[in-house]
């Protein structure tokens, strides 16, 4: 009766083992964002937040053909199918340095990213970026002044 027992506890610790062992972790991507002193400024010429928003596309074409304001106003309506996911980031601050970690949804081959500088025709303020996704993805995120800029690495 002990052997039986023993058994039936050797072959249930085994199988939650095993099954643990086959599950990968869900793929992240990592956002490092960092801001000038001197970002957005606003009529006075004072640094003021900005507004980045983030997305995960399938394809490249229907982000790489629209405006910033096209996108700002009807993401949803002018990326269509190939938005996977989007996010919103809460406003960055002149200076700041900050990291988020998001899920990365299946399918994604491309990164979007729009800022929301108040002077939107003159500005930087769209970036189409492809990274490495095997895992993962990490991309930096610049704001300096009324421009944006994007890079990365496989994580």
């Amino acid at each position: 009766m002990i052997k039986l027992i023993l058994s039936a506890v050797l072959v249930a610790v085994m199988t939650g083992c095993a099954m643990g062992a086959g599950e990968l972790a869900a793929p992240k991507l990592l956002v490092n964002v960092k801001a000038a002193d001197n970002i957005n400024p606003n009529v006075e010429d004072s640094p003021s937040p900005v507004e980045l928003r983030i997305f995960q596309l399938s394809k490249p074409d229907a982000f790489s053909r629209a405006d910033f304001l096209q996108i700002f106003e009807q993401e949803q309506g002018t990326l269509k199918a190939e938005l996977l996911q989007v996010r919103r980031l809460d406003s960055i601050r002149p200076g700041e340095q900050r990291q988020e970690n998001l899920p990365l949804a299946a399918g994604t081959e491309y990164i979007g990213v729009i800022a929301g500088f108040a002077n939107y025709r003159e500005a930087k303020n769209k970036v189409l970026y492809k990274p490495l996704v095997v895992h993962g993805a990490a991309i930096n995120i610049d704001l300096d002044g009324i421009n944006l800029s994007v890079s990365g690495e496989e994580e």
